[in-house]
């Protein structure tokens, strides 16, 4: 397939990049202030920046300066009225002659090992397209996906039905039906029961979804697709659906393939701003913020390539500085613990790019406060063995290095390693794949 249809070009931006101007700065603003409440509940925030949060004039998106604005750390789109801009990873921005397509290959392959960030879509789908534009890729992506499960698996379930008929059926509720009958309708009564339908509450989820799509979707091939879920679901009732109402929903284990599907929609419905026309996504935006995806890159890489030799546990919280009362509570990114010998290595990701490393100070772009954190975990959790990873600036990799922090006047100390593994690569994620593998178990190796 084939498609770089657009019918207003996006504005292509890095995380921390160069500014750009806007059209309507108040209205963008409360626009991805409205967006952020509902972001908050998804993506965690910085302790720094929780005071800051409060108020609902924030959104950590973009930095204003006037009519200029800059990305933070958040990559994905923003569409709101006619602003258009695509905020691609800083890793990317000094790059020369690096394509979109590149980078969006690169994304989903991060995406693929990420928990919190699942993004359901078959590998076929995205190798065989071409698409230029991040929002339309994404419609395709779904659009591939529902189209495949919704034609070869038809959903039907068991609904409530709570109806007044003259034979009864089901349930008699005998609450409306007593009143009723203070209304002379004594004839007719009130049931309730659950027949086997395919007019149900996911189908009618998932139509209102690809409506939604359907009004964005700009490739010829992307709106067929949709077209034909609409007619497979044509008996189904058009209605306005909610986040909400996923939540209530119980899929049977015979429908497994349907549990992604309602993670799309969930993603379709939870990751915009409507407008007031029911099937109009005037302003549709998907923002992710990359220090999660890094971290959770990392981590699944590290669970489904090395956990047969270690326990792989992210976000390990059982520590604090100060035990009575506790207070301070140390929070690790990995913690890894060698199932045969017990011993422990905290690792932390850092979303930070170390530029021109050879011209750097004695430091090796490491920040004094990032030090500081890791020596305190190390020294609370009893181990001298911490990494640094850092993602790579260039294909050829920086050199690693140790800081070695003795321990008071004793013989023991902490070693810090800091390391840049294979994040990109001009030849693909394959390459990235074997690289990293091979760079992880170089590192594990010296330690274990």
């Amino acid at each position: 397939m084939t498609g770089k249809y657009s019918n207003s070009p996006m504005k292509e931006i890095f995380e921390y990049g160069e500014q750009f101007k806007v059209p309507d700065r108040r209205a963008l603003e409360i626009y991805l202030y409205s967006l952020w409440r509902e972001y908050k509940e998804v993506w965690p925030s910085k302790k720094e920046d929780e005071s800051i949060e409060k108020s609902n004039n924030y959104q950590p998106f973009l930095i204003f300066d006037g009519e200029l604005a800059k990305a933070r750390n958040y990559i994905g789109f923003i569409h709101f009225e006619d602003f258009k801009v695509e905020i691609f990873p800083k890793v990317f921005k000094n790059i020369t002659n690096i394509s979109r397509e590149l980078m969006h290959c690169h994304l989903f392959y991060w995406f693929s090992y990420c928990n919190r960030v699942k993004f359901p879509f078959n590998q076929a789908f995205l190798d065989r397209c071409e698409i230029y534009e991040l929002p339309e890729l994404i419609i395709y992506l779904f659009a591939n996906q529902i189209h495949e499960v919704v034609s070869s698996q038809p959903y039907s379930a068991y609904e409530e039905v709570s109806e007044a008929l003259q034979t009864p059926r089901g349930r008699i509720n005998f609450t409306r039906y007593v009143n009723r009958i203070s209304y002379c309708n004594y004839h007719q009564i009130d049931c309730d029961y659950e027949p086997f339908v395919f007019d149900n509450s996911l189908n009618r989820i998932i139509k209102y979804c690809i409506r939604l799509l359907l009004s964005k979707a700009r490739i010829p091939e992307t709106q067929r697709l949709l077209n034909e879920i609409i007619f497979v679901l044509d008996e189904v009732d058009d209605q306005v659906c909610s986040s909400q109402q996923l939540s209530t929903l119980q899929i049977s284990p015979l429908y497994g393939d349907y549990e992604e599907i309602v993670h799309i929609c969930s993603m379709i419905l939870e990751n915009q701003v409507y407008s007031h026309e029911s099937y109009d996504m005037r302003n549709w935006s998907l923002l992710f913020p990359m220090e999660l995806i890094f971290e959770e890159f990392i981590t699944g890489f590290i669970r489904k390539h090395f956990s047969d030799r270690f326990k792989v546990e992210a976000q390990k919280s059982d520590l604090y500085l100060h035990d009575d009362p506790k207070t301070f509570n140390l929070q690790h990114d990995i913690l890894l613990t060698n199932k045969e010998t017990g011993e422990q290595i905290i690792i932390d990701t850092k979303y930070k790019p170390r530029w021109d490393l050879d011209n750097s100070d004695s430091k090796k772009g490491i920040s004094q406060s990032d030090m500081y954190q890791m020596i305190s975990y190390a020294y609370r959790r009893g181990t001298e063995k911490v990494v640094l990873i850092y993602p790579n600036t260039s294909e050829k990799l920086a050199k690693d290095c140790i800081f070695v922090v003795k321990q008071g006047s004793t013989d023991k100390s902490i070693r810090v390693k800091a390391v840049d593994v294979p994040f990109w690569s001009m030849e693909g994620n394959k390459c990235v794949e074997e690289r990293l593998k091979v760079k992880l178990e170089q590192v594990l190796n010296v330690y274990f």
